[in-house]
């Protein structure tokens, strides 16, 4: 779903596999395009490209993304650089859009369950807020995201909800007990709490859509 005057989507969302994977904020068109060319200027001219050839500059965008998902744990692939490279990748599949105005506010970026390729379309299920966080995020909007959870159904977000944290996967069960009712992307951080505690600090994502947060009875 696209809308009218938006140059920059709110979040890129790029799920790797196993329900792993990250959540990018973009909080400004220069945000986005600052994110997008950190990566594709360098590539450009690496390559020794045109960089005012729009295949081009897509074709290079698809190859490093297709790079990260046939090894995401690879040397060289990390937070920051795989945020660039999925602004660019979005940024040149939509580009039209873009100059029109009328980015997606959610994009996704997943394999294509048909025929293994990647997929690189509107998150249009993310603006229906189910009731339950699609994603879970390690991170916050004006950091930029991080590493994300992801859940297809209730009943696989209920399940690791009610599992024991460990290192790998700790917010989602945070985000359970706190939380009745979220919308389809919550995102947290660590913070310093009273007396010297650590805490967490939970910011649910609504997209300008309607979408409840309820607190669980006995957590506020």
């Amino acid at each position: 779903m696209a809308e009218g005057g938006r140059r920059n989507p709110d979040i890129v969302l790029v799920e790797v596999g196993g329900g792993e994977g990250f959540g990018f904020t973009y909080l400004s068109p220069e945000d986005f395009d600052y994110a997008a060319d950190h990566f594709l200027l360098p590539a450009i001219k690496y390559a020794s490209l045109d960089i005012n050839d729009l295949d081009q500059r897509r074709t290079v965008s698809y190859d490093f993304l297709a790079r990260y998902f046939s090894k995401p744990d690879g040397k060289g692939f990390f937070r920051e650089n795989v945020r660039w490279i999925a602004a660019a990748a979005v940024r040149e599949k939509f580009r039209e859009d873009a100059e029109a105005g009328a980015m997606p506010r959610v994009v996704t970026i997943s394999r294509n369950t048909g025929d293994g390729g990647i997929a690189i379309r509107p998150g249009t299920e993310y603006l229906e807020h189910p009731g339950y966080p699609l994603a879970v995020i390690v991170g916050k909007p004006s950091a930029g995201g991080g590493p994300a959870h992801f859940f297809s159904d209730r009943e696989s977000y209920e399940k690791t909800g009610q599992s024991t944290p460990n290192q790998e996967k700790w917010l989602p069960q945070i985000v359970f007990r706190l939380y009745r009712q979220t919308p389809s992307v919550v995102m947290g951080m660590p913070k310093q709490g009273k007396d010297g505690d650590m805490a967490v600090e939970c910011r649910a994502l609504a997209f300008g859509r309607d979408a409840k947060l309820v607190e669980r009875a006995g957590t506020a």
